[in-house]
């Protein structure tokens, strides 16, 4: 090979090289560019020091979905029909990620009571210590967030449909304080009162029981007789049925004035035609200090005959 060969080989090499080199940092400086912008993703040994949620950016985000979603179902056509459950179910999927996220945290706990059990002073068990409480902790705040953007979009869901937003089975409780009225089922609420740790988080007051069909369509007459109830225990808590008509205009009620409610459902695969009845049963067994009765069917006079067979007080407005 002659020496400018050998030159012009050298050369080509060194050229390669550089061009390697010059990928490399500018792969490099993409990656910092990146992490500055976005915020660069921890590993599974690092800690996450970034910021749980922008409130105010992710609150609005979520409001302006969800009024996207109402006008995609505008009054006039076939799809407003469906508007109300549209936007239910999108209330419904902040939920559900609520509830994954505290699902997530909770098969934590088991594990970090484990590290607490074999720490042993060495570096190594309490990074990891530290590592999973990091992530426990991290679960819980996200959880919060995604319980405050579901408060967000359920009270806009009240002022959208004129109902107050409840999932299909289960209670519709706020840890982090954002929520109006806690909306507890029955069931929940006798199990909790059994287990001393959720003591704190149920609604603590008086219960006033109301009861009546979906006759009873006179808001105005509803509404001022439950703020006399309001006026004599300030600290009230609502117990219905979850049911249309009077029952339904107590839980608009009771949202707008922040007062807690208590749902008894009738459980209709276990008790089928008698459920209604063995739901009044339930309902008289959280011994509500009085019974607010507005015009019903029958289920609401087996109501007022049972609570006046226990010695609960009855009102019964015409």
């Amino acid at each position: 090979m002659t020496a400018t060969a050998t030159h012009d080989h050298k050369e080509s090499i060194m050229h390669e090289v550089d061009n390697i080199e010059a990928q490399n940092e500018s792969f490099t400086a993409m990656v910092c560019e990146q992490a500055a912008l976005f915020g660069a993703t921890p590993g599974p040994d690092e800690f996450d020091n970034r910021p749980v949620w922008g409130e105010a950016e992710s609150t609005a985000a979520v409001l302006k979905a969800f009024h996207l979603l109402a006008e995609a179902a505008p009054d006039g056509t076939q799809l407003a029909d469906e508007r109300r459950n549209l936007l239910w179910g999108f209330v419904n999927t902040l939920d559900a990620q609520t509830q994954r996220l505290d699902r997530a945290a909770d098969k934590l706990i088991p594990g970090i009571r484990e590290l607490q059990r074999e720490q042993d002073g060495s570096e190594i068990r309490s990074r990891e210590l530290e590592l999973t409480t990091d992530r426990a902790q991290n679960l819980s705040d996200r959880r919060d967030a995604f319980e405050q953007l579901r408060d967000a979009a359920a009270e806009a869901y009240r002022v959208e449909t004129g109902e107050v937003w409840r999932p299909r089975r289960g209670s519709h409780v706020s840890q982090t304080g954002k929520l109006t009225s806690a909306v507890i089922e029955a069931r929940d609420f006798q199990r909790a009162k059994k287990d001393r740790e959720n003591t704190a988080h149920l609604p603590q007051g008086t219960l006033v029981a109301v009861a009546g069909g979906k006759e009873a369509n006179d808001a105005g007459k509803i509404i001022a007789h439950l703020d006399k109830v309001k006026a004599k225990y300030a600290d009230v808590v609502l117990v219905h049925g979850g049911g249309p008509g009077a029952e339904k205009i107590a839980a608009g009620w009771a949202e707008r004035n922040g007062v807690h409610q208590i749902v008894c459902k009738p459980d209709w695969d276990a008790h089928g035609r008698a459920a209604p009845f063995r739901r009044n049963d339930e309902l008289l067994s959280l011994l509500p200090r009085g019974v607010v009765a507005f015009p019903g069917s029958g289920i609401t006079d087996n109501l007022v005959d049972k609570a006046r067979s226990l010695g609960i007080p009855v009102q019964k407005v015409a």
